[in-house]
This record gives structure tokens, C-alpha cells and sequence, in this order.
């Protein structure tokens, strides 16, 4: 079983990752088409897309320990969850070009910090 004060955390690294999704595949260009994107952010936003699968899975490992796989699970579905209702509900609308940005910006440390946070208190 998870420690309810880091389930909030996962869905929030699951809304990450389908941001990312979205830029790598470009659909951001639908709702912010004058966003400029340097290579320097573009360059961290492709870091973090690629970490969080790993990360992603590192933690549901470790979140479980060697006696709860429950709490893995647990951590997989509520990743799924947060990605799932950031694609469904296109959440990119309410969020402004320069949110955007920073969001691509500081992914990788949220993620890493979030991950780490789930899996040391998970």
C-alpha cells in the first residue's frame, strides 16, 4: 500500500509525461502555434520524456520494496490515471505559451524529484 502523501504526486508525473507526449509528437502546435521552442528546451523536454519511462519504472519497483508488489500497481495505475485525464480532457488548452515553456523547462527536475520522493516515502 502506498503512502497516501506521495499519491498525489504520481498523476502529476503522469500529466508531465503526456505533455512531453505532445511535443514530441506535435500536437502543441494546435493550441500554442506561435510558441517558439529553443533547442536548449526542446533538448531538456526530450531528456525528461526518456527519463520519466525509466524513472517511471525504477520507482514502482521501489515503492513495493520486496514485500508489497501491490503498491507497484499502485503506481502504475495512478501514472496511467493522470496521463489518461491529461490526453482525454486536453488540459494543453489552459495553459498559456509561456507556462508551456517553463513546464518543458523544469520537467526533468520535477520528475526526478517527484520520482525520488515516491520511492524513498511510497
Amino acid at each position: 500500500m502506498l503512502n497516501p502523501a506521495v499519491i498525489p504526486l504520481i498523476p502529476i508525473v503522469g500529466a508531465i509525461a503526456a505533455n512531453l507526449t505532445e511535443l514530441i509528437r506535435g500536437e502543441s502546435k494546435i493550441w500554442h502555434p506561435e510558441m517558439e521552442i529553443g533547442i536548449k528546451t526542446f533538448t531538456l523536454a526530450i531528456t525528461a520524456y526518456v527519463a520519466v519511462w525509466f524513472a517511471l519504472l525504477v520507482t514502482a519497483i521501489n515503492a513495493g520494496g520486496t514485500s508489497d508488489m501491490l503498491a507497484g500497481f499502485e503506481v502504475l495505475g495512478f501514472f496511467i490515471l493522470g496521463l489518461g485525464v491529461y490526453t482525454f480532457a486536453k488540459c494543453s488548452r489552459f495553459v498559456t505559451s509561456a507556462l508551456q515553456l517553463w513546464i518543458y523547462r523544469l520537467a526533468l527536475p520535477c520528475l526526478l524529484i517527484f520520482c525520488t520522493l515516491i520511492s524513498r516515502f511510497g
